[in-house]
């Protein structure tokens, strides 16, 4: 009698390979000089912001409906968000990464939602991670998805 374990096994690819590698180098180094952070923390960083585009990239309608109704939406925690806000002050390798994951310009809109602030937000999004089949370091994605703006920004002459 012969028996056979039935385990499917999954790699999880490099989201470095997501562009090319001068786009990736140069992402890392923005990302690297303008925060003061190790290339080594750079690297990884940029690459789980480039996993992110993928999950957004293949989330064009903001995702599908949540138990709230909702609509789910791919979200960063702080630590992609800081990516993101470092490599948009370099728009042509920024561009560059988005038209190679998502075939054109991917814009940064800061919203807060419910979903955000209950946790189904980013429950969606390490799904939507994980679902890319890219390599998802949870280090990055642990936490709170937030919004980088408050949802009431002063107002220029609103004296706040």
């Amino acid at each position: 009698m012969t028996t056979t374990a039935d385990r499917s096994c999954m790699i999880a690819s490099d989201p470095r390979t997501l562009v090319n590698p001068e786009t990736f180098g140069k992402l890392v180094d923005y990302f690297a000089a303008d925060r003061h952070v190790t290339r080594s923390y750079a690297e990884q960083a940029v690459e789980q912001f480039l996993a992110f585009l993928k999950a957004h990239a293949d989330n064009p309608n903001f995702g599908m409906p949540l138990p709230d109704g909702s609509i789910g939406r791919v979200v960063p925690t702080l630590p992609v968000d800081a990516v993101w806000h470092s490599v948009l002050q370099h728009t042509v390798p920024y561009a560059a990464a988005c038209e190679q994951i998502a075939g054109g310009f991917v814009h940064h809109i800061p919203i807060l939602t419910e979903g955000m602030m209950d946790g189904t937000a980013l429950t969606f999004t390490l799904a939507a991670l994980h679902a890319t089949g890219y390599r998802v370091d949870m280090r990055f994605w642990r936490g709170e998805a937030e919004s980088c703006c408050p949802p009431t920004p002063p107002q220029p002459g609103g004296g706040n």
